[in-house]
């Protein structure tokens, strides 16, 4: 450490590449975490986890010492994803239904369904969390209250209903991989979404 301090290069070469290095090795276990939990639920194996984002059990404890803390990690991350992308909808599309559609595939890729993996207990010690859902909530019945008060979406529609229908499309199909359910999803979601929209009078 002192060589780093005294040395702008060294600093560097020295200080910056493991803190990168460990940054990446994070965003890894999260991404694989983010997988499995959907995959598996809350009690998919850590050291699945670790094996498929390519760092050792080790790599792993010392980013998350345990499963509470990886799940927790997870679900906050996923939740904070799709809340601002659900703001960033409404505020980056004119047209209502554009912006639901925008926020629903969004929320899909972001691996929504991690939400189920949730308890009360979980949210009780993370404050963060309850407050990104509540965001999260607020932001997604905005862009559906907008859609159906512009005569697009059907108004027997609820928020609840959406968000399990997103849910459920957010997984991977059993006996598929995320590589194939990731390249069929978008057309399904949209699917749906224009099962929504009220009919046209003939």
């Amino acid at each position: 450490m002192r060589a780093c301090e005294s040395d702008a290069d060294a600093k560097g070469r020295r200080c910056r590449g493991p803190r990168t290095d460990a940054a990446r090795n994070r965003t890894r276990i999260l991404d694989a975490a983010q997988e499995m939990f959907v995959e598996q639920g809350p009690q998919a194996p850590l050291d699945e986890i670790a094996r498929r984002a390519g760092v050792g059990n080790a790599t792993r404890y010392r980013h998350f010492s345990g499963r509470h803390a990886l799940l927790a990690e997870v679900i906050e991350r996923v939740t904070m994803a799709c809340a601002d992308a659900a703001g960033e909808a409404a505020a980056q599309e004119d047209d209502p239904f554009a912006a639901l559609s925008r926020f629903v595939q969004a929320a899909a890729r972001q691996r929504l369904a991690c939400l189920c993996c949730l308890s009360d207990e979980l949210a009780g010690v993370r404050p963060e969390l309850t407050r990104q859902k509540d965001r999260l909530v607020h932001a997604t019945q905005l862009l559906l209250t907008r859609a159906q008060q512009a005569g697009q979406v059907r108004t027997d529609v609820s928020l609840e209903e959406l968000m399990t229908a997103v849910t459920q499309r957010s997984r991977p199909l059993p006996g598929t991989n995320w590589s194939a359910t990731d390249q069929f999803r978008p057309r399904i979601l949209q699917l749906y979404l224009d099962g929504l929209l009220v009919p046209n009078p003939a």
